[in-house]
C-alpha cells in the first residue's frame, strides 16, 4: 500500500484536524454532543431505547422513520453547516434503500450506493456480492433504523487513510431467521448495535454510503458450522512495545530487564519495518478480513500482513499509531483490561510500565483501529480453565473493551504463556475444549506465540493462528526474511 497523508485524525502527539473539525468538537461537547464521535461501521453509534426506529421485513418496502426524539442535537447542526430537513431526508431515504436491498440480498443495489473510497476496499463487485450471499444468504429477517446523526468523523477500520468528515451516522439493527443458530454465541446480538455512515455532498444532495453497518468488511464474524477446507499464507507480526530499548539501571533485576528488552522494538527500528513493506507492496489487514478469506473466500489484497500489538502497552500509541496512519496501515491492539490507565513501577520508580488509558483505547478504536482481548493482566493461563475461571480471566476482560469501545470484540491473544506445542497447528485436549469454551463466551479465533513461528492459517484452526515475535535490533533482510512461508 503506497504511503498517504491522513488528514482530519485525532490521536497521538504530533497528529491534528483541520480547524473546522475542532470547532466542531467543540460546539459539541461544549452544549452536550451526541454520543460517541468517529469509529467504525460496527458500533460507533447505540441505538437509544427511547429513539425512534423503523422495521422492515425482509422484502418489504420502505418505511420511514417516525420520530419521537430530535434526530440531531442542535450543537451538530450548527457545526456542520445547518442541515435542512431535506438533507435528513435523503439520508434516511438512502439509508432505507442500502438497507432495504441488504435484507433482500440485492448487492448489486447496494454496490451503486457505496462511496468510492468505500469500492476501493473491496476486491470486486462480485466478490463482494460472493461474499455477503455466502455469510448472510436467506438468514437475514428484517432490519431496524435508528435517528440519524452527525458525527465528527469516520475512518474505516480496513484503511486508516480512507476517512469521511461529519458524515451522517444512522443506528441500524438487523434481525435474523434463525439467532440462536448464529455462531459465535451472541454474535446476533452484536448485529443490534451498528451504524451506517453516509456522506452526504451539500452542493448535489448526493448520498453515498461509507461505512456499510452489516455489510461491511469490519462487521462481526459469523462463523459456519462446517466451513470449506482453506488455507492461507499471511504473516501475523507481533509486537509489544514500540520505544527506545530499556537500560538495565532502571530494573531492579536481570530477568526483568531481558523480558522487557526482548519485547521492545524501537521506534526507528519499527518505522523502517512499515517501510519496508509499503516498498514491497504489502497491505495491512485485520484478523476479521483474514478470517473472511478463510471462512468464505473472499480474495485478500496483495501482500496481506496482519500487525498486532500486545499487553496494551501505551508506547505504541505515541511511536506506533502515527506511522501506521502514515501509510493507512489498520492494526490489532489486544490490551489486557486489567492494567488500563496504570503505571506499574517500583516505590523507587524502577521496572516502569505503562498502559494505555481509557481514552486511548477508545481513540484507538475511533482511528480505524481493532481492540482485542489479552485477558485481564496477561499472567492467567487459559488452557485448562474451567468456563467459568475463563469467563472470570477473558470474558470480564472482553466486557470491559466493549463497554468503552461500542464495537463487538472477536479475538483474544492467549496468556500466561507460550503455546505449550512448538507448532501453533498442534493441541491437545485441553486447548481443544478451551476452544469450544471461547466460542461459548463469544469469540472467533485466538492468536498464539510459539516457538516455532509460521505464516500458515487454517479455516479449521481460528483459534490457532500462528504469529511472527518481531525482535529487538532486527535487520531489515532479517525482517523480510521472517515474512516467508
Amino acid at each position: 500500500m503506497s504511503s498517504r497523508a491522513t488528514p482530519g485524525r485525532t490521536g497521538p502527539a504530533g497528529s491534528r484536524r483541520p480547524l473546522a473539525m475542532l470547532i466542531a468538537l467543540a460546539a459539541v461537547l461544549a452544549l452536550g454532543g451526541c454520543g460517541p464521535l468517529g469509529g467504525s461501521s460496527a458500533g460507533t453509534a447505540v441505538i437509544s431505547p427511547d429513539a425512534a426506529r423503523a422495521t422492515v421485513p425482509a422484502g418489504s418496502p420502505a418505511a420511514t422513520p417516525v420520530t419521537t426524539a430530535p434526530v440531531s442535537s442542535p450543537s451538530i447542526a450548527a457545526a456542520a453547516a445547518s442541515p435542512t430537513p431535506d438533507a435528513r431526508a435523503a439520508v434516511v431515504a438512502a439509508a432505507n434503500r442500502f438497507m432495504r436491498a441488504f435484507a433482500a440480498g440485492d448487492y448489486a443495489a447496494q454496490w451503486a450506493q457505496l462511496d468510492p473510497g468505500e469500492q476501493a476496499i473491496w476486491p470486486s463487485p462480485t466478490d463482494r456480492a460472493s461474499f455477503l450471499t455466502a455469510k448472510f444468504g436467506g438468514r437475514v429477517a428484517g432490519f431496524q433504523l435508528g435517528t440519524p446523526r452527525l458525527a465528527a468523523s469516520w475512518t474505516s477500520h480496513e484503511d486508516t487513510a480512507y476517512t469521511v468528515g461529519h458524515p451522517w451516522q444512522v443506528p441500524v439493527s438487523v434481525t435474523f431467521s434463525d439467532a440462536s443458530a448464529l455462531q459465535p454465541t451472541g454474535v446476533a446480538a452484536s448485529y443490534g448495535k451498528l451504524a451506517l455512515n453516509l456522506r452526504l455532498d451539500p452542493a448535489t444532495g448526493a448520498v453515498t454510503v461509507a461505512g456499510e453497518g452489516p455489510a461491511s468488511l469490519d462487521a462481526p464474524l459469523i462463523t459456519p458450522g462446517h466451513p470449506a477446507g482453506r488455507t492461507e499464507s499471511v504473516p501475523i507480526l507481533m509486537y509489544h512495545r514500540v520505544a527506545p530499548l530499556p537500560q538495565r539501571s532502571a530494573w531492579t533485576d536481570s530477568y526483568g530487564y531481558q523480558i522487557e528488552y526482548g519485547l521492545t522494538v524501537p521506534p526507528d527500528q519499527f518505522a523502517a519495518e512499515m517501510d519496508d513493506l509499503v516498498s514491497r507492496g504489502y497491505h495491512a489487514i485485520s484478523l476479521t478480513r483474514l478470517s473472511d478469506a478463510l471462512l468464505y473466500g473472499l480474495p485478500l489484497p496483495a501482500h496481506p500482513i496482519v500487525l498486532t500489538f500486545d499487553d496494551g502497552r501505551q508506547s505504541p500509541w505515541f511511536n506506533a499509531v502515527p506511522v501506521l496512519r502514515q501509510h493507512g496501515f489498520t492494526g490489532e491492539f489486544f490490551a489486557c483490561a486489567g492494567f488500563v490507565g496504570e503505571t506499574n513501577q517500583t516505590a523507587a520508580h524502577l521496572n516502569v510500565q505503562r498502559y494505555l488509558t481509557w481514552d486511548q483505547i477508545s481513540g484507538l478504536n475511533a482511528d480505524g483501529f481493532w481492540v482485542e482481548d489479552h485477558g485481564q493482566k496477561d499472567q492467567q493461563v487459559l488452557w485448562g480453565l474451567s468456563r467459568s475461571g475463563l469467563a472470570a480471566e477473558v470474558g470480564q476482560s472482553a466486557q470491559a473493551l466493549v463497554d468503552h469501545t461500542g464495537r463487538a470484540l472477536q479475538f483474544v491473544a492467549y496468556t500466561g504463556a507460550l503455546w505449550p506445542y512448538p507448532q501453533a497447528n498442534q493441541s491437545g485436549p485441553a486447548e481443544q475444549q478451551l476452544f469450544v469454551n471461547l466460542a461459548a463466551l463469544g469469540y472467533a479465533g485466538g492468536v498464539l506465540d510459539t516457538r516455532v513461528p509460521s505464516t500458515r492459517e487454517s479455516s479449521s484452526q481460528l483459534f490457532q493462528l500462528p504469529r511472527i515475535r518481531v525482535a529487538p535490533g532486527q535487520t531489515t533482510a532479517g525482517f523480510e526474511s521472517s515474512l516467508q512461508p
